[in-house]
């Protein structure tokens, strides 16, 4: 698939995945605080919202570093504490990537 970021012209190209965020749609909510979970309904991709994934101003995370959170808990996570809900989207972010792997949906070549 390539690299994460790419330096281009002093600028930082975003990695960018379609059909990695679509894995998000048909999976379980991965959030463990309390919220009305609507997974049944599909999963969002909810991106991480933190420098140290490569947030910036004006820009998305790559879509490597999602979790994947029912509608509900995607909002709920919005409405969190900064660091609260940093750690919140973390643990959903790990349990995403095990389900991932763990399932086959994401594989090493």
């Amino acid at each position: 698939m390539g690299a994460v970021s790419l330096r281009a012209r002093s600028r930082v190209v975003t990695f960018r995945s379609r059909k990695l965020l679509d894995k998000a749609h048909d999976a379980p909510c991965r959030a463990d605080f309390e919220h009305h979970c609507t997974g049944w309904q599909g999963c969002d991709p909810a991106h991480a919202d933190s420098q140290i994934f490569g947030r910036g101003k004006d820009f998305k995370t790559p879509d490597w570093a999602v979790a994947h959170l029912c509608h509900n808990a995607h909002m709920a996570l919005d409405q969190m504490e900064r660091e609260e809900g940093f750690y919140a989207w973390l643990r959903a972010f790990v349990a995403t990537q095990n389900y991932l792997y763990e399932t086959g949906k994401v594989k090493v070549a």
